[in-house]
């Protein structure tokens, strides 16, 4: 019998503590995601936040460059016109805009038709967020 397999938590390691805490209040605050656990392990400070099917694990400390630690994270919506707004928050929370709303009509390798919307912004320790819509 297979074992089902699915995202536990993706970790973003993050060396500066200023950028620290506004990493994790952009997300827990701004994107919404509520607190799964957090604590310390001197030197390292770590907070879990819970995104439904998996976790974000942001590591005050952690080994690694802190930047560039994974290609994009994608947050997804279920309302088209909830995009905008959340990039708005995104922005005001200090994220650098990237990319606009753009809509994405692609044909899937088996020739069905997929569209989406997403957009793209910087955050506080350098790593990419996509806000995403399949719409």
């Amino acid at each position: 019998m297979t074992k089902k397999v699915c995202l536990h938590h993706v970790a973003m390691a993050v060396q500066d503590r200023a950028v620290y805490e506004r990493t994790v209040r952009l997300y827990r605050d701004v994107l919404g995601f509520p607190l799964r656990r957090s604590w310390s392990s001197p030197p390292r400070h770590i907070t879990v936040l819970d995104m439904g099917n998996g976790a974000l694990e942001i590591v005050y400390g952690a080994e690694g460059s802190g930047t560039g630690v994974f290609s994009h994270m994608a947050v997804a919506v279920s309302d088209p016109s909830e995009l905008d707004t959340l990039l708005e928050r995104c922005m005001k929370a200090g994220c650098t805009l990237t990319r606009t709303v753009k809509k994405m009509d692609v044909v899937q390798d088996d020739g069905r038709p997929y569209c989406f919307l997403n957009a793209f912004c910087l955050g506080p320790a350098g790593e990419t967020l996509e806000l995403f819509c399949e719409v």
